[in-house]
């Protein structure tokens, strides 16, 4: 059975990609996203290099392209992403998925707490729960509650009727924690890349 895989999906890909346009991802940078730093790494030329555009896949790296040079692309995803005019070409923008999980837009499921607030795919710092929009990293809101025994005197027995606290110093882990500038899971790399014919 022969499967068209539609104009538009993204897929991870497991090799390495040329060409890549090595641009910044400047897409993002006005918006609240603390700590975004665009083209802080470099990028790897290991071989061997594959060609996905030759079989109508491109990186997902955020480059412009000329609406009328991908037409059906363009019929996707528009101007989504963002639009511009070049030379009186009009050219629209794909995805820059380069350094970041994806996650299932939400789509009124109540499984993203903070959907509203996403900003939006375009980055021009406006807020939009759309496919395509980005959320900064975060760490939930969390409190702790602890119970403490406090001494209640000593009964007529002579015994204790609490417990006595003393302070106690908490042992360092075996294994130290990892920090880093980011809170992540584990995670592989891989290109994204998208259907564009």
């Amino acid at each position: 059975m022969f499967v068209t895989t539609p104009i538009g999906s993204i897929c991870p890909f497991a090799g390495q990609v040329n060409p890549v346009s090595g641009a910044q991802n400047d897409l993002w940078s006005n918006s609240d996203c603390t700590g975004f730093t665009p083209g802080s790494a470099s990028v790897s030329d290991k071989s061997p290099l594959i060609y996905p555009e030759n079989q109508g896949w491109m990186l997902c790296d955020g480059r412009w392209l000329p609406v009328e040079g991908y037409p059906e692309l363009y019929a996707v995803i528009g101007t989504l992403y963002g639009e511009k005019t070049e030379s009186q070409v009009a050219m629209f923008r794909i995805p820059d998925y380069r350094g970041l999980f994806l996650r299932g837009y939400d789509a009124g499921a109540g499984l993203d707490p903070d959907a509203k607030n996403r900003n939006a795919p375009d980055g021009f710092g406006t807020v939009a729960n759309v496919v395509g929009s980005l959320q900064c990293d975060t760490l939930q809101d969390h409190t702790h509650s602890y119970d403490i025994t406090q001494p209640s005197g000593v009964s007529a027995q002579g015994q204790a009727a609490g417990t006595n606290i003393t302070s106690k110093e908490t042992a360092s882990p075996t294994k130290p924690a990892r920090s880093s500038s980011e809170t992540r899971p584990k995670n592989i790399a891989v290109n994204f890349i998208i259907k564009y014919r």
